[in-house]
């Protein structure tokens, strides 16, 4: 149901365009503003001159005085092309026109000429009363500049007055001079002023609109390079932008001769070009008509530039002639194709396109002089269309690019939100792991402290007793030693002993009862330090077994009756200072005592990344063991 909605509405607006097409066309071809005929107002108010004796010559230096007393003049009919009535002639065409003031008009004050091709100037009873360019030399182009010429009603006579218009232009140009108007001001300007918007201000708003449509579509081929053939269609627009440039310029950047050719070759060009955009936009795998294309562009510019400049209009409708056909019957297949594929798009480009052809073959019926000379042209105000078309075609593509991206961006987000469920997963999953492996490492760790500490003093223990009975006070000193063991393998599994100074302070309540028992006095110096960082609950519980090494030590060999421990901050060296020593005999170096001794207390020190030396203790007596813990580990 939606399908056959949508198919409707495009049948709706494809058939409305073409026919607002042909409307246009038909309309330009016969109904086209042509303000040397007037309206009823001037009719009636102001004189309409279409009959005029001339006299051609190619004396630039001729005066108006010195032609009014000429003969030779012959009658033609205005509009005069000199293409028709005087062939192959350049120079100056003195138009004598004679006339008598109508009691029931009111009194002339203004000249109107819609078209005098190139230059014109006018003399009113021997007196100049305008002109546009000059008459000789390099002559400047105001070949679609319209003239509105006002002067003093003084220099009317009653009876008799002469009207003298001089025309310079070149041959096969399209010279002439179109029909003359003579009146009040107040009737002719608004003619002027539109015969103006139509011919000089219409055709430089259209180019201008051409040829910034032509760089949007350029820099649209050129970030959408993959898109088809739209480099040629923005070159085919750029081109006949510059082409359109003669319709208003009264002065050319190159000689007459070179501008004339190179203006006649850039048809030849935008035909190529825009050809070659037709058959790449509609997919055509034509090789021979692209090179065709290309081989007619070259040879028309070739043929141009080494032909004289002014025979370029004898030739110019042969030239076109092979091309024009071409292009037609390609903008056809196009709205064919268009029409198959529902493509609103395309209809746009072939329904302007066709339009330009339309449009383009009536002007050069006027150039051919099956139109009047006065024709406003046309063609160039396709440039407009152009660039609506470009628009168009920029907005849909653009659309569809943001409708592509939100389509992407909703599948990626989908596609997202799958993975991140994934990941969680497998996070969740790593996370047990990682939990089970850490609980399993933590029971091997007790397992490994108990096996060292409890176990090792009770194999000690029955090792001993296998060969004598134990004493009491032996016996007392083992149990003593597994019990304290096993509560540093419990303190080490509490999450908060992070802190130095709570562990040790906890150590020294559960040994200060021993200590007691053997006589021996502990003398605890402590200040604050910073928490250490980077120290696992296990590298803390290998300082305490270093702690309890020393302690140990002092009690069973030492015979000390003091212990002295202090803990100091190092500012200068970032580092906590753990000093531990008696005033006991001292330690042989080689007693271990069961896995204890001082090597054992350096590999621990060693893995956890401390340094620690031994010395002389309390007044040169005993053990002083000396311990240097960085604030962060070392890795």
């Amino acid at each position: 149901m939606k399908s056959a909605k949508t198919d409707t509405l495009f049948a709706w607006r494809f058939s409305l365009l073409c026919m607002l097409t042909l409307l246009i066309a038909f309309w330009g071809t016969f109904n086209a503003p042509l303000q040397a005929l007037g309206n009823d107002s001037t009719r009636q108010s102001a004189y309409l001159f279409d009959n005029a004796r001339v006299l051609f010559s190619g004396n630039p230096n001729l005066a108006a005085a010195e032609v009014l007393q000429r003969s030779g003049k012959r009658t033609v009919v205005l509009p005069d092309s000199w293409d028709i009535t005087q062939q192959n002639f350049e120079g100056h065409g003195w138009y004598q026109i004679e006339f008598r003031l109508d009691p029931g008009k009111p009194r002339p004050d203004a000249l109107f000429m819609p078209k005098a091709i190139m230059n014109a100037h006018a003399y009113l009873n021997g007196h100049w009363i305008g002109g546009h360019g000059p008459l000789h030399g390099e002559i400047a182009r105001h070949w679609n500049y319209p003239y509105l010429f006002q002067f003093s009603p003084d220099l009317l006579n009653q009876s008799n007055n002469v009207l003298l218009i001089q025309v310079a232009g070149y041959k096969n140009y399209r010279s002439g001079l179109g029909r003359v108007w003579l009146g009040p001001s107040e009737l002719l300007e608004p003619l002027y002023a539109s015969s103006y918007r139509w011919q000089v201000t219409g055709s430089m708003l259209a180019t201008l609109v051409a040829f910034v449509s032509g760089l949007m579509l350029l820099v649209f081929a050129r970030v959408f390079r993959e898109q088809e053939g739209f480099l040629f269609f923005s070159l085919a627009v750029i081109i006949f932008a510059l082409r359109n440039t003669g319709y208003f310029l009264n002065w050319t950047p190159l000689p007459h001769a070179q501008w004339g050719q190179l203006v006649h070759s850039l048809h030849a060009w935008f035909a190529c070009l825009y050809g070659l955009f037709l058959i790449q936009y509609m997919g055509l795998k034509w090789i021979w008509i692209r090179k065709a294309l290309w081989v007619y562009a070259i040879g028309v510019t070739v043929l141009t530039f080494t032909t004289g400049s002014q025979e370029i209009l004898q030739f110019t409708f042969w030239l076109l002639l092979p091309i024009i056909p071409i292009i037609f019957v390609l903008n056809l297949m196009l709205l064919g194709q268009s029409w198959q594929r529902k493509n609103f798009e395309g209809a746009i480009l072939g329904c302007s396109s066709l339009l330009f052809v339309l449009l383009s073959i009536r002007d050069l019926s006027t150039m051919l002089g099956a139109l009047p000379v006065e024709s406003v042209l046309l063609s160039q105000y396709t440039g407009i269309l152009l660039f609506f078309s470009a628009c168009w075609i920029i907005f849909r593509r653009y659309r569809a690019l943001l409708e592509d991206l939100e389509t992407s961006n909703e599948s990626l987000n989908s596609e997202l939100a799958v993975r991140e469920q994934q990941l969680f997963r497998q996070f969740n999953l790593l996370r047990k792991i990682e939990q089970q492996r850490t609980q399993d490492d933590e029971r091997r760790r007790i397992m490994q402290d108990i096996h060292d500490g409890v176990g090792s003093s009770l194999v000690s223990a029955l090792n001993l007793s296998e060969t004598r009975p134990l004493e009491q006070e032996e016996m007392r000193d083992v149990l003593q030693e597994c019990l304290d063991d096993l509560r540093m393998a419990i303190d080490s599994l509490d999450p908060q002993s992070d802190d130095l100074l709570a562990l040790l302070g906890n150590f020294r309540w559960r040994y200060e009862r021993r200590l007691k028992a053997s006589g021996v006095t502990l003398l605890w110096t402590v200040t604050d330090i910073p928490k250490l960082e980077g120290y696992s609950s296990r590298d803390l519980f290998d300082l305490l077994r270093i702690v309890q090494e020393v302690f140990a030590n002092s009690l069973k060999h030492a015979k000390a009756s003091k212990i002295e421990l202090s803990v100091r901050w190092d500012a200068a060296n970032n580092k906590v200072l753990l000093n531990i020593s008696d005033d006991g005999i001292g330690m042989p170096t080689n007693t271990l005592g069961r896995g204890r001794g001082l090597a054992h207390m350096k590999i621990r020190a060693k893995a956890i990344r401390i340094e620690l030396y031994t010395g002389v203790g309390v007044g040169e007596r005993g053990v002083a063991v000396f311990m240097a813990i960085p604030r962060m580990r070392r890795r």
